[in-house]
């Protein structure tokens, strides 16, 4: 939860950065960036699933 958080508050830091045309960062960062929550969620999916603990 707390990392949730986090990479949302960052995303929001993203967001002025674009907005003021100061953005570095590669495309190919920010496609990565986006898949982050996603294969958390499905590794999280995997462990509900499985319940290996």
């Amino acid at each position: 939860m707390v990392l949730l958080i986090g990479y949302h508050f960052y995303c929001g830091h993203l967001v002025k950065v674009f907005r003021d045309d100061q953005n570095t960062r590669s495309h190919v960062f920010y496609r990565w960036f986006n898949e982050m929550p996603v294969l958390a969620l499905v590794a999280i999916v995997i462990l509900a699933v499985v319940k290996p603990f």
